[in-house]
């Protein structure tokens, strides 16, 4: 990745050793709520009891809330970057999709 393309804070280190330090946890965390979010999606997406669902969006919410702020965390430590894409790149994404989207409707 080209460090121009990067979009992130400065790193913040960590000891490098074989125990885990606090950017392995947190790596190990928000891929743990990550996949509860996806989880809990599917689930209240199939379910077809009201009272279940109702129950269960609240906690949904929570754990989605829960794993963005592990997020912003990552990002403010620098531990997580992304990449900026140039903006030939979102056009011709953007107009991929409609012309799909177009295509559905």
């Amino acid at each position: 990745m080209n460090n121009q393309n990067k979009v992130g804070n400065p790193q913040v280190e960590v000891p490098q050793t074989v125990a885990m330090n606090d950017q392995n946890y947190l790596n190990d965390l928000l891929e743990c709520l990550k996949n509860l979010v996806n989880n809990y999606s599917y689930a209240l997406n199939e379910m077809s009891n009201r009272e279940l669902y109702d129950r269960i969006k609240p906690i949904f919410d929570e754990v989605s809330n829960l794993q963005r702020r592990f997020f912003d965390y990552s990002f403010q430590r620098g531990w997580y970057q992304l990449e900026s894409a140039e903006g030939t790149k979102i056009t011709e994404a953007y107009q991929k999709f409609s012309g799909q989207l177009s295509e559905m409707i």
